[in-house]
């Protein structure tokens, strides 16, 4: 419209600022729900989580219904704008490998790490060879900081559909249907699950932008309260079975019923969950404008990458080593997420600083940019 009232544009300049706040007010607080999932694994006690108890506890349920989701969504609908950007061969080409340099770099420097830190713990007791430290080395780091992996396949399937394939709504289902019958090894259980809510976000992204969405662009209360009444009757039938990490994803060598309700039941709490976490902060900005700038959870969202990184090192090679931490209690995993949550933020902004270092928390030196 070439011709916008002082009225209309003052209201489309707070929506632009609502919009570029509101992705880093929800990895923000998806970060926190990531540090006080971890707490709740790794910090009650040893007995706990060799026994993998953390699975059947009701909070942890809870937050792994739909944080990862959550996150995987905001990547997507972030990733709309990278690729919208990206027009000529060159540009396209180069964000490709942005991308893979920033989520696979922190992966293979912390997977050699690790690695390095092994083999000498270990040096008394065997014998380096090279081939069989680069064997262990790239099959550590398939596994290893698996979230990462998934944004990375999430992005590189959604990357060859959008520029290749024309966004292929008969390419998308066939695509899914087949995930049903694919191996769930390497982490491809736990990514086949996350590509529903990358892909879905990111077009959601796009769709937005030309047409009318005024149900995600006009926050009301009787829409969270809708939405969290929904979350919150599908959340009554989580269980273990629930997690990914324990059923898989595959419909082979199973209870074909009953695997492909499970999946298709997760699925669907995770959309509900982000829904009615997506319009509860978007109503809380709004009604918070003026007198809440949500400045710690933007911080946290801004460095939910290397948060996300450095907490889980520093329960595994710290927290979980005290020797004190034997019974598992809400009240220690929140102080510890009390502790760890700062630490890995301070850490995150010192390393962003630094050369080299800078990549382990997946930074830009130059311009102090966090991974979205």
């Amino acid at each position: 419209m070439l011709f916008t009232d002082n009225k209309t544009m003052q209201i489309s300049n707070k929506e632009q600022y609502k919009r570029e706040k509101l992705p880093d007010i929800l990895k923000g607080f998806a970060i926190i729900l990531v540090v006080l999932g971890h707490c709740i694994q790794e910090g009650s006690g040893e007995l706990f989580s060799v026994r993998s108890l953390y699975f059947y506890d009701k909070l942890y349920q809870f937050i792994y219904s739909f944080h990862m989701p959550l996150f995987m969504a905001v990547s997507g609908y972030l990733c709309w704008g990278s690729m919208k950007r990206a027009v000529t061969g060159t540009e396209k080409k180069e964000l490709l490998k942005r991308r893979a340099f920033r989520l696979l770099m922190p992966i293979f420097l912390w997977t050699g790490a690790d690695t390095i830190r092994s083999l000498i713990a270990g040096s008394g007791e065997q014998i380096f060879h090279p081939v069989t430290f680069l064997l262990s080395y790239f099959h550590d780091a398939f596994y290893n900081l698996w979230f990462l992996w998934a944004v990375f396949w999430c992005f590189l399937v959604v990357y060859l559909m959008h520029y290749f394939f024309h966004d292929s709504v008969i390419l998308y289902v066939c695509g899914y249907l087949v995930m049903f019958f694919l191996p769930d090894g390497v982490g491809l259980g736990a990514y086949k699950f996350m590509l529903p809510f990358f892909m879905s976000a990111f077009y959601i992204h796009g769709y937005m932008e030309t047409h009318d969405c005024s149900f995600f662009r006009e926050p009301g209360l009787w829409k969270v309260l809708a939405t969290g009444l929904a979350f919150g009757i599908l959340f009554v039938f989580f269980d273990e079975n629930s997690l990914i990490y324990l059923s898989g994803y595959k419909l082979v060598g199973k209870n074909v019923l009953m695997q492909l309700t499970i999946d298709l039941y997760r699925t669907l709490i995770g959309f509900a969950g982000i829904l009615f976490f997506i319009l509860l902060w978007q109503y809380l900005l709004e009604k918070g404008k003026g007198k809440c700038n949500f400045r710690i959870l933007i911080t946290l969202g801004k460095n939910s990458l290397g948060i996300y990184i450095l907490s889980g090192y520093i329960l595994l090679l710290i927290v979980r080593q005290i020797p004190y931490i034997d019974t598992p209690s809400y009240l220690l995993n929140l102080l510890e997420t009390g502790i760890i949550l700062p630490l890995s933020l301070l850490l995150t902004i010192v390393a962003g600083k630094i050369p080299f270092l800078c990549l382990f928390v997946g930074k830009k030196r130059e311009k102090g940019a966090t991974l979205s």
